[in-house]
């Protein structure tokens, strides 16, 4: 949902964009504005009607399928990621301060299709902040 916004957001300005370009070159440009002020009037309220089910559906799904979330490894910045695990034992205080590299970390072991266990976990976060001297 996140790409569909990025994705629609861009399309937008874009086409504002051009627009803008047709106007400063003195074309005629009357019907692609309305046309992007209506494109807005009507896909700004779908969007925003369908955001919230949406997120809660896959939130649901994932939740079915044994997931919890963790909130430890969340950076404290707007745009850290979502972490979810299926063994949340692994979810440790500890690997705040290290967040990205516990993120690949994880991305490597899903790869592989290993399921990490909280022993390596606690060794990866000791051995990761011995090296960063934390």
């Amino acid at each position: 949902m996140e790409r569909f916004f990025y994705f629609f957001s861009f399309s937008l300005f874009l086409y504002f964009f051009l627009a803008s370009i047709q106007k400063l070159l003195n074309y005629k440009s009357e019907y692609l504005m309305t046309g992007f002020v209506k494109g807005l009037f009507i896909a700004l309220p779908l969007f925003l009607l369908l955001v919230i089910p949406f997120n809660l559906y896959i939130e649901s799904y994932i939740k079915s399928n044994g997931y919890t979330y963790c909130n430890w490894y969340t950076s404290p910045s707007f745009r850290g990621p979502d972490v979810w695990l299926k063994n949340d034992e692994l979810c440790l205080q500890d690997g705040s301060v290290i967040t990205s590299d516990i993120y690949d970390w994880f991305e490597m072991h899903n790869e592989k299709g290993i399921e990490p266990t909280l022993n390596e976990l606690e060794v990866f976060i000791q051995e990761t902040r011995a090296e960063y001297n934390r």
